[in-house]
């Protein structure tokens, strides 16, 4: 049931490129992507939040990593940009959605398979 929390916005579904070699708490996307999220500039700190399902995840921050979420041109729209290690948290998807949830004093960002 998606929507459960409250002024939750979602991309579509993304397919995952990923690499150990890319650090944990950086995740990158289309613009246009960020666009469906409500981003408006070009890197945003965000509470990262890797979870098997939506609604499994809570408003505590158990578990979240402070992170950033870069929106790049050269990140092909679809594609989602992210390490192999955060990816490994939630079964190693090829797709994911992520859903911003407003919070204080950084948004949430929600990793889940698609």
């Amino acid at each position: 049931m998606r929507g459960v929390i409250m002024n939750m916005r979602e991309t579509g579904q993304l397919r995952v490129l990923s690499d150990f070699n890319f650090p944990e708490t950086r995740i990158v996307i289309n613009p246009n992507d960020g666009f469906d999220i409500g981003l408006m500039m070009t890197e945003a700190p965000v509470k990262l939040c890797f979870e098997t399902s939506v609604e499994l995840s809570s408003q505590s921050d158990k578990g979240s990593l402070d992170g950033v979420i870069f929106q790049k041109n050269e990140c092909n729209p679809g594609t989602v940009e992210i390490s192999s290690k955060a990816l490994e948290k939630i079964g190693s998807p090829r797709n994911v959605r992520l859903h911003l949830v407003p919070s204080s004093p950084q948004p949430r960002l929600i990793i889940s398979p698609a």
